[in-house]
């Protein structure tokens, strides 16, 4: 059998449910799909249904399935993909996504009218099945932009202007092989891939996408989505991709371009780092490590990105290392809090305060014994310190000092 033309590239572990999914509207989609193809699955050791899943869509799709023995990890099964395609272009889908197939085969058109086009990236498109609402694109351009070949500067400048992460791409077989792809750990993948690519071919940059991400697949089942979680942590990595690709364009610029490009990557990496924080909180994490964060985000000059104010989220830390530090609650069975609190305040503290038991006394001579098992957070003036009991041995705070550790 002559190779097919394009490869469809499916790397899945454990999700035959939505992979059924994918495979049934794959069977529709490419039905009269102009181009020869293959649909090209790599699984990562599944022990649930996916086999079985395959096995139905063998006579509907050509379909080539390889079960690895273990889970080697998502990079390495990706990596596999990109080596085994049999097409002559390839092009990946997530097992929870899918792709509009009409508008595949107008950028392969395009690529076979243009051969010394390598690479053709696109916006992808936020779909909300279990809603049934399009929620738009995850970037935006205004125009197609061609990127010559060696063009590393005007590479980086497309890729900052529109705020482009290139993820979705449809690219040459030959190219993939031409740049041993590899995903490392300093900097992120898709950045350095890019500039690798453009130094073996000219790429396009085209402002209509062929890809959709399914933000939320049943009702009954949320699943985690690897792109999101990735935000929450992955802005170094993003500025190393992008700090790679300046490296590349050295050659081409000035002293004060390479300072200017600096800047834009930092507002570039604010701009996720504000992602970050805003999905931090939303998935209620430690809020010591939001808050540091934020600082951070703050010392970029990008204090109004955040999605809350700042001394909201210094009180959230604060509040949070009070009650869950570890050595500051070594052995504490209770905690004390002495002054006048907020009703915000006590019913956050009974949230998040472990089971323990937790109480609120208006003075200081309404607080009673005290024990090597309290821990006590003591409001109001420095001297009231004095008026509780001493040598009790249990740990007092003061407010003013616990805030001095976090910086408004």
């Amino acid at each position: 059998m002559s190779k097919p033309l394009v490869s469809f590239c499916i790397p899945t572990y454990n999700r035959a449910r939505y992979l059924d999914s994918l495979l049934e509207s794959l069977t529709q989609q490419l039905a009269e799909f102009p181009h020869t193809f293959e649909v090209l699955i790599s699984d990562n050791g599944s022990d649930d249904d996916t086999a079985a899943v395959v096995s139905r869509y063998l006579n509907g799709l050509p379909i080539r399935y390889k079960r690895h023995a273990s889970n080697r990890g998502g990079s390495a099964n990706y990596q596999y993909l990109m080596n085994q395609a049999e097409g002559e272009y390839f092009i990946y889908v997530a097992d929870d996504d899918c792709f509009i197939a009409p508008r595949v085969a107008e950028i392969i058109d395009l690529l076979e009218a243009n051969p010394s086009i390598g690479v053709a990236y696109t916006p992808w498109r936020l779909f909300d099945l279990v809603a049934d609402k399009d929620q738009g694109q995850f970037y935006q351009q205004d125009r197609d932009v061609l990127i010559p070949q060696g063009q590393h500067q005007l590479l980086l400048d497309t890729m900052l202007h529109y705020s482009i992460f290139p993820e979705i791409y449809i690219c040459r077989r030959n190219i993939i092989r031409a740049i041993m792809p590899s995903l490392p750990e300093q900097a992120f993948y898709a950045f350095v891939h890019a500039s690798e690519f453009v130094q073996q071919t000219s790429v396009i940059f085209l402002k209509d996408p062929y890809y959709i991400s399914v933000t939320n697949y049943f009702a009954d089942h949320q699943r985690t989505q690897t792109g999101i979680t990735e935000t929450e942590t992955a802005w170094d990595r993003y500025r190393g991709g992008l700090e790679y690709v300046l490296g590349r364009a050295a050659h081409q610029i000035s002293p004060m371009e390479r300072v200017g490009f600096c800047l834009r990557i930092q507002e570039m990496i604010a701009q996720r780092i504000s992602v970050a924080v805003r999905l931090r909180i939303a998935a209620n994490r430690n809020p010591v490590e939001t808050y540091y964060l934020a600082y951070r985000l703050k010392a970029m000059g990008g204090e109004q990105l955040l999605p809350i104010p700042m001394h909201i989220l210094r009180a959230q830390a604060a509040l949070s290392f009070l009650l869950h530090d570890i050595e500051l609650n070594r052995d504490v069975s209770e905690v004390v809090f002495v002054g006048a609190f907020e009703p915000e305040l006590r019913r956050q503290v009974n949230e998040i305060s472990a089971n323990r038991k937790v109480r609120f006394v208006p003075t200081p001579t309404q607080v009673g014994e005290l024990h090597t098992d309290n821990l006590v957070l003591v409001r109001g003036p420095a001297d009231v310190l004095s008026e509780l009991p001493q040598d009790s041995g249990a740990r007092i705070v003061h407010e003013t000092t616990l805030l001095q550790k976090f910086a408004a």
